[in-house]
């Protein structure tokens, strides 16, 4: 046995969270499991490596979700919203709720989105060209989820659509350690409280639209499938789930491509790339910084012991480029790479359920822009997202040239 590697680092300071490199590369280099330092005391282990990622995310028995995808432990702290009930839950109830989600999800559902996301899209391009210098992030790929999300997972009401993107920063904010940093920015946040009411009244029977994935989950509560707590819940989770991570990853992908004019020739040249672009952009940087996972007892990775009371937390960024997975060309960004086995959307029972939702949004968007859109120009550096949980772009300054 093995004893267990530490790294004095805290992956929770400001200038770790603006560009964490260093930290995935000693994270990997340091061990299969390695103990990480926290400045709130929490007592986590980080794990970096594609492969012990892989193995960790596929032994749900030992490695379970329900205490907590977050920082905190479900068994001993106060949680700070309900539970996930797919992402926080084990078998066999998470196998209960997943069935009916993923029915609900169906590609026949999906299929009936795209003429409505297809249509968006050419307008927001039209408008896009329209302006010629734009900032990404704003412009473009927030503006598109947040159009098509709310109406598509819960026909949310125009009205006040903004409390999602003050919800998203709470809850993801909420899932790490509560440092001075994260503490300024919960409290900067104009009305959180009302923002987390609103999305809750619009998780209610009363409030999502008919056909909407959030009317569905309704209907699996009026079959008997779901209780009609679970139904809120649900769509409640979907929103908080879905949105930013799309948001970030979107803006991640538009931002590797201003760094790497050649792959954006190249998907203009093709355009049918943009689903490749979007995955190559999860397997490089990811949206996601990090998911946790609590062992169920005390257990060895790979001869390192790790106890059960420890959260191990899975940095999915440092497993993106992970040369010993994705070979010396690791750190390329390569729209023609086959990126299908990345761990940033998880991996086994629980994997994104959400995935093909967002994979069709960036296929849309990012192809829809590519064929219209001959070259785009960085004017100006592009200001990261810092926050305990989500990786991104706040600011991506550039200018399009029409095809």
């Amino acid at each position: 046995m093995t004893t267990l590697p530490e790294l004095d680092i805290d992956p929770f300071t400001e200038d770790v969270l603006a560009d964490p490199t260093d930290f995935h590369k000693l994270l990997r280099a340091a061990g299969p499991v390695v103990k990480l330092q926290q400045s709130e005391g929490h007592d986590i282990v980080g794990v970096g490596r594609h492969a012990v990622m892989q193995a960790v995310y596929e032994n749900h028995a030992d490695f379970i979700s329900g205490r907590g995808s977050g920082i905190l432990d479900l068994a001993r702290d106060e949680p700070f919203r309900v539970p996930g009930l797919l992402n926080e839950t084990d078998p066999p109830y998470h196998d209960v709720v997943r069935k009916v989600t993923t029915e609900i999800i169906s590609p026949r559902f999906l299929r009936g989105l795209r003429r409505d996301f297809q249509a968006k899209a050419d307008a927001l391009v039209d408008w896009l060209l329209d302006k010629k210098e734009i900032n990404a992030h704003l412009d473009m790929t927030e503006a598109f989820p947040l159009e098509v999300i709310p109406d598509a997972i819960m026909g949310a009401r125009s009205h006040g659509r903004e409390n999602l993107l003050k919800y998203s920063v709470w809850l993801f904010e909420s899932m790490g350690p509560k440092t001075p940093r994260a503490r300024r920015v919960l409290e900067s946040v104009d009305n959180v409280q009302g923002a987390v009411a609103w999305v809750e009244e619009s998780s209610q029977r009363e409030n999502v639209h008919p056909g909407s994935i959030g009317a569905k989950f309704w209907e699996a509560a009026d079959q008997g499938l779901l209780s009609e707590s679970e139904a809120a819940t649900m769509t409640r989770t979907l929103v908080g789930a879905g949105m930013d991570t799309t948001i970030y990853s979107l803006g991640m992908t538009v931002n590797l491509l201003l760094d790497n004019p050649d792959q954006y020739a190249l998907l203009h040249a093709q355009p049918e790339l943009g689903k490749f672009a979007f995955d190559e952009a999860l397997r490089w940087g990811t949206s996601v910084r990090q998911v946790f996972r609590t062992p169920s007892r005390d257990v060895e990775i790979e001869g390192v012991p790790v106890k059960e009371e420890q959260k191990i937390m899975l940095v999915l960024g440092a497993a993106g480029r992970d040369p010993q997975r994705w070979g010396p060309t690791a750190d390329d960004f390569d729209i023609t790479r086959d990126s299908s086995g990345h761990l940033s959307l998880g991996r086994g029972i629980h994997s994104c359920v959400g995935a093909p939702l967002a994979r069709m949004e960036a296929e849309i968007l990012l192809g829809t822009f590519a064929r219209r859109v001959k070259s785009i120009e960085r004017i100006g550096e592009s200001t990261p997202y810092i926050n305990n949980t989500l990786r991104g772009w706040v600011d991506i300054p550039m200018r399009l040239h029409a095809a």
